[in-house]
This record gives C-alpha cells, sequence and structure tokens, in this order.
C-alpha cells in the first residue's frame, strides 16, 4: 500500500512532538555509564553493548545535549566507524563489527530523554492496564542494559483516532480533522505535571509535513548518512514548510486518584489531546 494521509500526518507529528518536549520542556538528561555486552539474534555479525537507558537524543536542535555520544574502551576514547563502532539511539546501546572483542570494557556518555516517544498500537484503556512495560527509572534498580525493543517508561504513546473532512472551500478544498492521542506515563507528579504543562501551550502551533523518507533513523536505529552535519528537526521540517498542519486545540487531564488502583505499576498517567487541521485536496 503506498504512503497516504494519515501516514504522513503521524509521522510528522511524531517528529514535532519528540522536538517539542525536548526542546521547550529540556526534557532531558546526560548520563555517563558502564555498558554491557549481550546477545542479540535480530542483529547478524554484530556485537552489542547495551546501556542502562533508552532512548537517546540525537537532535543537534536540543541544547545542552550530547547527540554524539562518547565511547570508552580499555584502550581510551573509541570514535565512531572504529570497529564499526555506530550507535543504536532509539535502544540506547552501540554495536561493534563482529570481531570486537567482548571482554572489553566499555563506557560511555550520552543523553537520555525524560520521556520515550511512541507510536501506540493499543487503546487507553489497554496501555494503562497491561503494566508490561521496563523502565529507565533513574532510581531504585540495579543498572545494567535495558532490553532491545521493549517499550520503557517515563514514556508518551501517540495515536490517531477520528479524521473528519469539512468542506471548506469551492474546487474541492477541505479542512482535514484528526484527533490525536498522547497517553503519557510518568515516574512522579512534577514530571507528569511537566509534560502536560509543555503541550498544553502547543495550541495553534503549526508544524510541517514530513514524510516517511525524512525520518531520521536506519534500520540499526543511527542517524542515517545523508545528515552528515546531524540531524536538526527544525530544518527538516522547514523543508515542509508549504505543506503544514495547525494544533487548533490541547485538551489535557490527569487520570483521577479513584482510578489508580486499576493501574497495576508505579507511575502517573496523563492524557493530551490533540486536534489537528489540514487544509488539503482530498479527492484530488
Amino acid at each position: 500500500m503506498k504512503t497516504v494521509y494519515q501516514h504522513e500526518l503521524l509521522n510528522s507529528f511524531y517528529l514535532w512532538f519528540d522536538n517539542f518536549l525536548l526542546k521547550k520542556g529540556q526534557a532531558h538528561k546526560n548520563y555517563s555509564t558502564d555498558f554491557y555486552h549481550y546477545a542479540d539474534e535480530r542483529v547478524q555479525n554484530k556485537v552489542v553493548f547495551g546501556s542502562p537507558y533508552k532512548q537517546w537524543a540525537y537532535d543537534k536542535n536540543i541544547s545542552g545535549a550530547t547527540i554524539n555520544p562518547v565511547i570508552s574502551g580499555d584502550s581510551g576514547l573509541i570514535s565512531e566507524g572504529t570497529s564499526g563502532l555506530t550507535f543504536d539511539f532509539d535502544n540506547g546501546r552501540i554495536l561493534f563489527d563482529s570481531t570486537f572483542d567482548t571482554g572489553n570494557n566499555i563506557s560511555g556518555s550520552f543523553t537520555v530523554k525524560d520521556f520515550n516517544v511512541y507510536i501506540g498500537n493499543q487503546t487507553e484503556e489497554a496501555l494503562i492496564t497491561a503494566g508490561k512495560y521496563k523502565t529507565n527509572s533513574r532510581y531504585g534498580r540495579t543498572l545494567t542494559y535495558v532490553s532491545p525493543y521493549d517499550q520503557a517508561t517515563p514514556a508518551a504513546f501517540l495515536s490517531l483516532g477520528a479524521t473528519t473532512n469539512e468542506p471548506l472551500a469551492f474546487g474541492g478544498l477541505d479542512n482535514t480533522v484528526t484527533d490525536v492521542t498522547a497517553v503519557i506515563f510518568a515516574e512522579n507528579i512534577y514530571q507528569l505535571d511537566g509534560a502536560l504543562s509543555v503541550m498544553a501551550d502547543a495550541a495553534e502551533v503549526v508544524f510541517g509535513n514530513i514524510p516517511f523518507t525524512g525520518s531520521p533513523l536506519t534500520e540499526y536505529g543511527d542517524v542515517k548518512s545523508e545528515y552528515s552535519t546531524g540531524y536538526d528537526y527544525i530544518n527538516v521540517a522547514s523543508e515542509g514548510s508549504g505543506d503544514q498542519y495547525i494544533i487548533n486545540s490541547v485538551n489535557v487531564s490527569k487520570i483521577s486518584d479513584s482510578s489508580t488502583q486499576v493501574i497495576p505499576v508505579d507511575l502517573f498517567v496523563g492524557f493530551i489531546d490533540f486536534e489537528i487541521y489540514k487544509y488539503r485536496l482530498p479527492r484530488s
């Protein structure tokens, strides 16, 4: 199936949401940790070392973020490309060629998002009651690698809701109205209130359309080579400045205290409902 309107909206919104929360909310922290070797059958002919945190920041538009992780081994600093070193920002890990010595003591410095951002494929109720989440918690656990591909909290899960085409002008121009929901899982009330407050201020914000080809990461989770000077969301989004979405309204809420008994994990939950406008010719 070809890429259609809702595919590009969700991709564009995901990238905007991630940048807006990181930049306006300064929702990131810098860490220096040990890395831990483990096997991953999905990555062939690679030696994997995982950090205790995922997702890492890679957008150079974010002030104060270490977007080029600094990696050290037994012999000192290891630059990107040495022994095949690549970064997997989504899974919070590094990959080497298969000949790399797994006995190396690896450590590194990098920036971790306060909230991982995911495209949700479950209802809000299912997300809340599932409780099958790893954690990026900074407290109360023994540090080791976070299993790859698993969803980790604190996190925001984005999903599309209803879409309606409303006639706007002669010639077939419509206003396409789409509801987008973000379910927020935070580890404390301060963190939750911060995320809700930042996003409540996004009403009337305009963001550019970014097609799938503009997605920043490779299949291994590293920044694509086409961004030779680093990925910058603002620059990429500005290329679609003539093809934009408008956030018409934003409503935020928190789960009530009386409902906390249905949450099987120690998390604070909130909701952000966006109404997105796009002027388009859907029948052309």
